[in-house]
Order: structure tokens, then C-alpha cells, then sequence
């Protein structure tokens, strides 16, 4: 029994070990992992007008760019997603980001894929894309690569484009707000499948303004319906705001996935593995 004891608490501490290793966000030269399993990718656009209002209301001095076009929407991510989770995230691979590799893309990724946040790293929001998502998307071999994931993107963002589908519904920028339902309503007439619309709050007024919309995608980039219980954070009892300048008075509480959840989701699946390992280690030991 003292050895069967002493057994089990060395294989904890190990096991431990190894779990926690494998949360870690970087890791070189690991083949696929559970990590890398995922039923279907998260297409986000998002509104630049917006997100520049977001962005300048984080902190003191931050500034924004714009695309060329300020009358579409720029990509935010593709991210593979399994059901039920808010991942996977920041996957174990062997491509590490390069940026030499999108200089033949540059230009489309600045006009399409826009870095809003001025007073960053050039390449900084990319390789965060990357390194979050793009590397949980390898297994596929459309987005195989760091070249091959970000010209898909590009490509989705031209066929998929929202600006295009809520004029169709009459549904422009400016001081017209509209409901929830009616901007669900102008994607599903275009794409016949349920959109995620996500909304940042103005902290005074708690009015709601559209910052993203996502289509949900098969493997082989064939739309479906977004499903889950939290298909909008947008307030459903007020109209929401399509801005089309920057408010001086920008002051919007972030309320899309914070900086912490990366964090929360790797150590929720560490102690999962963990409470599974321990489970089976003291039916072994019995």
C-alpha cells in the first residue's frame, strides 16, 4: 500500500509537469496535438470605425489606421473553434511566425487585414493572430501555412463582405441605429445561416455599437449557422449604432474576450487533464 502510494505521488508530480508544459503557448518542433482538434472556424470582420473607438479609449495617446476604405470591413480572425469552447488557442507547432513570408501580401493585408492600432509593431497584430489561431489551423491543409492561412482570410474577406450585405438590407453607417434582429436578419438574407454580432457598450449611456460580425464555417469554407447561447453581447432592448466617425467622447467598455482568458483557458484545460489523470492513477491503485 506505502508503494502503491509513494507510485501514485510521483506519476502526479510528473504528470503535472508535463500537463502544465504543454498549456505553455510556445513550443518548438511538437507534432499535433488534442489541441489542434476543432469542428469549425470563427470568420471575424469587424468595423474599423469602432474598433479605432475601442482602441483609443484603452489608454491615453493610442491612435489609429485606417484601410484605404473606410466604407468596409477588415478582418479580424479566422479561428478554428470547438464546440462549446472559446478555442483551441496558441497550438503547439513547428511554424514559428515570419514575417518576410507576407511581404508579397502586404498591401492586401493592410487594406483588408488592418492593424487599427497605430502606436504598435507593425506586424505585431499578424503574428498574434497567428500564434493564437493560425497555429491550431495547420492540420488543415488549406491553412497549412503562415502564407496559406492569411491569403485565405483576404479571400474570405472579399467574398464575405458585410458592408455589401447590410447595405442590401438599406442598413448604412451613420446616426441611424438599428435592432439586433435586423442586422442578423441582412446577413442571414445573403449567407442563409446565423451570424455572431458582437457590440462594444458606451460606459455612460450603455448604448451598444457593432464592432464584429462572424460567419461560422465548415472545412471546406462552406457557411453554417454560429450556435451557442451567446450568438450577440449587443443590447437587445436598444438600437444599435453603425458609426461612421470615431466619437470624440469615445469611452467603450471591452467586452469581447479579455486579456485574461488565454490564460484561464489554458489553466482550465491543464486541471481537466490533471482531475482525469488523478481519477484513473487512484483507480489503478486500489
Amino acid at each position: 500500500m506505502q508503494l502503491n502510494f509513494q507510485i501514485l505521488l510521483l506519476s502526479l508530480v510528473v504528470y503535472s509537469e508535463n500537463v502544465r508544459a504543454a498549456q505553455l503557448p510556445q513550443l518548438n518542433g511538437v507534432s499535433p496535438t488534442p489541441y489542434h482538434d476543432w469542428d469549425f472556424l470563427m470568420f471575424s470582420q469587424r468595423w474599423p470605425i469602432t474598433s479605432c473607438a475601442e482602441w483609443e479609449d484603452k489608454k491615453s495617446g493610442n491612435t489609429c489606421v485606417f484601410p484605404p476604405d473606410r466604407t468596409q470591413w477588415i478582418v479580424h480572425g479566422m479561428w478554428p473553434t470547438k464546440n462549446g469552447t472559446e478555442g483551441p488557442l496558441f497550438c503547439p507547432s513547428a511554424i514559428h511566425f515570419d514575417p518576410d513570408l507576407l511581404d508579397p501580401m502586404l498591401d492586401a493585408l493592410k487594406a483588408q487585414w488592418t492593424n487599427v492600432e497605430a502606436n504598435t509593431k507593425v506586424y505585431s497584430f499578424w503574428k498574434h493572430e497567428w500564434d493564437k489561431h493560425g497555429t491550431c489551423s495547420v492540420d488543415l491543409p488549406a491553412l497549412n501555412s503562415i502564407p496559406s492561412f492569411f491569403s485565405k482570410g483576404l479571400e474570405l474577406n472579399k467574398q464575405l463582405n458585410i458592408a455589401d450585405m447590410l447595405l442590401q438590407s438599406k442598413i448604412t453607417p451613420g446616426t441611424t441605429g438599428y435592432t439586433v434582429d435586423e442586422i442578423v436578419d441582412a446577413i442571414k438574407a445573403v449567407t442563409q445561416h446565423q451570424p455572431n454580432i458582437e457590440c462594444i457598450v458606451e460606459s455612460h449611456t450603455k448604448q451598444s455599437m457593432i464592432s464584429e460580425i462572424r460567419i461560422c464555417l465548415d472545412k471546406s469554407f462552406e457557411v453554417i449557422d454560429c450556435v451557442g447561447s451567446a450568438l450577440t453581447n449587443c443590447n437587445k432592448k436598444k438600437p444599435i449604432m453603425y458609426l461612421d466617425n470615431v466619437p470624440d467622447d469615445a469611452m467603450s467598455q471591452i467586452d469581447y474576450i479579455d486579456e485574461y482568458s488565454e490564460e484561464r483557458y489554458r489553466e482550465s484545460a491543464y486541471y481537466m487533464e490533471f482531475y482525469k489523470f488523478v481519477k484513473f492513477l487512484i483507480w489503478f491503485s486500489m
